[in-house]
C-alpha cells in the first residue's frame, strides 16, 4: 500500500476522507434517461454509518468501521462503504463493504490503497476512485475488478450523469492552488476536462436538471470553501462561499428528491440543508465526509421494448428528430425505422411517400443512413429480425450501438412532406445495456397531424413510466416556433383514456418532481403511470388548436 502522509495531513484537517446539428445537440441535453426512485432516509459516514429520517432523527445503521470515506447505494437498497485504515507508519489500505438494507455486512472488495469516492452506473457496476494510486476502478455487480482510468495525481468525488458519463474531481495540489479539475469520462473511458480552477474539490452531485455541483473544500491556508454549480455545457457559477472560519465543507454533498442540497460543515459538526433558492438551515448534527440518500427499491420486471412517434414530417428545422439514449454497459442491438407510405393502410391520407433515415451520435456526426431498406447491406438481418418495413420505400437501420445519446432524423426524399413514424426497437433485451428512452421533436399541428407517441410494454411485470410533452422551454434550445402550451393524453391499447394533463403542476406534482425529470416550464405536461404489459399511446396537441414544435418523451423509471 502507499504512504499517504502528505495527503492524510490535509484530509485530517477536513476529516477523513452546423445550424441544425447544433440544435440537435441542444435537444440531446434535454433528452436524458433517469431511473432513480424517490429518496428515503439520509445516510452519513462519520466513523459509524448513521441513518437520518426526513425529520433529522438519527440512528446508528452500522459500526465497527475504521475510516469510512464514501457511500453509494445500488437500486435494491444495498449500501456500499469505502473504509480506509491508516497504520502507525501512515500507510493506508482500503476495503469496500456491502451492507444489506437490514445491515448485514460483507466484504465486497479489498486490496485498495485509499478509496475516496464511490458511484454506481445504470448497469449496477461500482466505480471506485482510489486516491492512493490515482486510479478509477470498475467493479461488476459480482465484484470482478478492472481499471477504468489511471494516471491521475489525485481523485476523490465521483458522479454519473444520466447518459452514463462519469465525472471525477481530481488533480488537487496542496502547493499549487486553483489547479484542480473535474474530468469527464465517456462510457468508453475517453477523458476530457469538464471544469477547472478549483482549489480542493471533493464531493460531486447532480441535481434534477443535470447540473453538476462541486463541494470545494478549499485549502489548508484558509482561502475559503465554496459550492459551485456547473451547467451541462461547463459554465460554472458560485452557489455559496464562505471563509474557512465560518463554514468548513467536509466533503459530504447530496440532493434529495425535492432538489434540496445537503452538505457537511466540519466547523459546526452539522449537516446543512439548502433549498433550491439558497435558503440555509441546519438539518441535523453529526455530518461526515460522505452523504447518500437511500433509493426506494423497485421490483418491477417490466420493460419498454419499443417506443415510436407519429407526426407530420416537414423540411428544414421541422424535420422529425428522434433522440434516444442507451444506458448501461456493453453494446445494444437496435433497429430504427422510418415508416411512411404503408401508413395509408391505417387510414392516413397524407403519408410521407419516401422517407429517409439518418443516425447521428451525440456530436452530430453521421454514423449510418438509409433510404430504402432493401438497399441496406444487412437487409437479410433486418428481415430476420421480423421488423422489416412492409414497403420498400421505407427505411431501416439495424446495428449495435455503445451506451450514449443518439439522434435519428426522418426526412422526405426531394423535400417531400407527410405523416411518418420514427421507431426504435430493442433487439437484445438480455444485454447489459438498455434502450431506455426515445424522444421525438416535430411540428405539432391539428386533427390527424397532432403528434402521437406509441409504446409497447413487455412483461412479465409492470413498469412505471414518465411521459412528457415539452414545448415552450424549447425556445431556450434555439427553436423559434415552439408549441406554447402542449396538452398530453395517455391511452391504452383499446383507446381508453388513462390520464391527461395540461400543466404538469396541476396533477401529480410531487410524483413528477420525485423522478428528477420534471419539465422546466409550468405550461408543459407530464404523466407518471404504472403500465401493465401491452400497447399504449401518448397524444400531444396544442391547447386551443395552436401549432408549434414540441417534444414527446417516454422514460422507463424502473
Amino acid at each position: 500500500m502507499k504512504n499517504k502522509e502528505p495527503k492524510t495531513k490535509f484530509k485530517a484537517a477536513l476529516g477523513v476522507a452546423g445550424h441544425l446539428f447544433s440544435r440537435i445537440r441542444c435537444l440531446g441535453a434535454v433528452i436524458m434517461i433517469c431511473s432513480s426512485a424517490s429518496a428515503q432516509n439520509l445516510f452519513v459516514a462519520d466513523g459509524n454509518i448513521y441513518e437520518f429520517t426526513s425529520n433529522g432523527v438519527r440512528s446508528t445503521f452500522a459500526s465497527g468501521l475504521t475510516g469510512p470515506s464514501s457511500l453509494a447505494f445500488d437500486r435494491t437498497g444495498n449500501l456500499f462503504v469505502a473504509d480506509v485504515t491508516v497504520d502507525s507508519n501512515s500507510m493506508t489500505s482500503g476495503t469496500i463493504y456491502k451492507f444489506t438494507p437490514a445491515g448485514v455486512r460483507s466484504i465486497f472488495a479489498s486490496g485498495l490503497s485509499y478509496p475516496s469516492g464511490l458511484a454506481r452506473d445504470s448497469a449496477g457496476n461500482l466505480f471506485v476512485a482510489d486516491d492512493g494510486d490515482g486510479t478509477i476502478y470498475k467493479f461488476t455487480p459480482q465484484g470482478a475488478r478492472s481499471t477504468f482510468a489511471s494516471g491521475l495525481s489525485t481523485c476523490s468525488g465521483l458522479a454519473f450523469d444520466r447518459v452514463g458519463n462519469l465525472f471525477v474531481s481530481a488533480d488537487f495540489d496542496a502547493v499549487t492552488q486553483g489547479v484542480a479539475k473535474v474530468y469527464k469520462f465517456t462510457p468508453g473511458g475517453v477523458r476530457s476536462t469538464f471544469a477547472s480552477g478549483f482549489t480542493g474539490p471533493s464531493s460531486l452531485a447532480f441535481d434534477n436538471a443535470g447540473n453538476l455541483w462541486v463541494a470545494d473544500t478549499g485549502d489548508i491556508d484558509g482561502l475559503g470553501t465554496a459550492i459551485y454549480k456547473v451547467t451541462p455545457s461547463g459554465n460554472r457559477s458560485t452557489f455559496l462561499s464562505w471563509p474557512r472560519d465560518q463554514i468548513a465543507l467536509g466533503g459530504g454533498l447530496a440532493f434529495d428528491s425535492a432538489g434540496n442540497l445537503f452538505v457537511t460543515d466540519w466547523l459546526s459538526g452539522n449537516i446543512l440543508k439548502f433549498t433550491p433558492s439558497g435558503v440555509r438551515s441546519t438539518f441535523a448534527s453529526g455530518g461526515g465526509p460522505s452523504l447518500a440518500f437511500q433509493p426506494t427499491p423497485t421490483s418491477s420486471s417490466g420493460r419498454l421494448q419499443n417506443i415510436s412517434t407519429r407526426a407530420f414530417g416537414h423540411t428544414g428545422d421541422n424535420a422529425m428528430i428522434g433522440g434516444f439514449i442507451i444506458t448501461g454497459s456493453g453494446q445494444k442491438r437496435v433497429i430504427l425505422r422510418a415508416i411512411g407510405p404503408s401508413l395509408i393502410n391505417h387510414g392516413i391520407t397524407h403519408p410521407l411517400q419516401n422517407p429517409t433515415l439518418e443516425l447521428h451520435d451525440h456530436t452530430g456526426a453521421l454514423i449510418a443512413s438509409n433510404d430504402n431498406w432493401m438497399d441496406a447491406p444487412n437487409k437479410q438481418e433486418i428481415m430476420n429480425s421480423g421488423l422489416a418495413p412492409t414497403n420498400n420505400l421505407e427505411s431501416a437501420i439495424l446495428m449495435s450501438l455503445s451506451p450514449g445519446a443518439y439522434t435519428a432524423i426522418v426526412r422526405g426524399v426531394s423535400n417531400g412532406t407527410g405523416i411518418a413514424l420514427v421507431e426504435g426497437y430493442d433487439l437484445d433485451p438480455a444485454a447489459g445495456s438498455k434502450l431506455g428512452n426515445i424522444s421525438t421533436r416535430a411540428l405539432v399541428q391539428t386533427g390527424d397531424n397532432v403528434m402521437i407517441g406509441g409504446l409497447i410494454m413487455v412483461g412479465p411485470g409492470s413498469d412505471t413510466v414518465l411521459v412528457r410533452a415539452i414545448g415552450p422551454s424549447l425556445a431556450q434550445k434555439g427553436i423559434t416556433n415552439p408549441l406554447a402550451d402542449p396538452m398530453l393524453e395517455l391511452h391504452d391499447g383499446n383507446g381508453t383514456l388513462l390520464a391527461s394533463n395540461d400543466n404538469w403542476k396541476d396533477t401529480q406534482q410531487a410524483q413528477i418532481q420525485a423522478t428528477g425529470l420534471a419539465p422546466t416550464n409550468d405550461a408543459e405536461s407530464a404523466i407518471v403511470q404504472t403500465l401493465e404489459p401491452g400497447n399504449y399511446t401518448a397524444i400531444v396537441r396544442g391547447k386551443k388548436d395552436t401549432i408549434g414544435v414540441a417534444v414527446v418523451e417516454v422514460y422507463g423509471l424502473n
